[in-house]
């Protein structure tokens, strides 16, 4: 009888350690009250996901652009967030892979997308100066872009070609 005490006991002690020992969290890691449901609104003190704004999307904001035209038409980007501060429009891109050649494709692909969302080019040159273009891959940073707004309009006027202007954003990649 003593002996299955020690047993069962060793046994439960075994599995707590190595139940302890898998786990990823460590004591380095501070905790984050981020669950990964937040929609990027305010929280109106309702259990759902509207925010309270007008419904169009969560990037109303955005003043010359049209705003669902910023999603990127990609296997490998897509948008965690928008800011726009005075001056400068923040895209935060997470994207599924660090290959730089697939990046570079992109980057060119989706500095047209952002040409193509602009819909009203007085007031997104009055308002904005730089399109700030961040790429996140597992929530690291990979890169950080500063898009001048005039390479843009350049695209749009057609006095640069969607290679140059893909060329010049890939470039200006830090």
């Amino acid at each position: 009888m003593e002996r299955r005490k020690i047993l069962l006991g060793s046994g439960a002690a075994l599995a707590t350690v190595l139940a302890g020992c898998s786990s990823t969290e460590t004591d380095e890691e501070t905790p984050s009250d981020d669950d990964g449901f937040d929609d990027g609104g305010s929280d109106d003190g309702y259990e759902d996901d509207d925010d309270g704004d007008d419904g169009d999307d969560e990037h109303d904001d955005v003043p010359g652009v049209d705003n669902d035209s910023l999603e990127p038409d990609s296997d490998h980007f897509s948008i965690e967030r928008i800011d726009n501060s005075p001056e400068t429009l923040q895209i935060v891109v997470a994207t599924d892979t660090t290959d730089s050649e697939i990046l570079h494709k992109e980057l060119e692909g989706y500095a047209e997308g952002i040409a193509h969302a602009i819909d009203d080019r007085d007031r997104f040159k009055t308002e904005i100066e730089v399109v700030e273009l961040i790429l996140e891959y597992d929530g690291s940073r990979v890169a950080a872009i500063a898009v001048n707004i005039e390479w843009l309009l350049e695209f749009l006027d057609g006095e640069i070609t969607k290679e140059e202007l893909g060329g010049k954003v890939v470039d200006a990649k830090e």
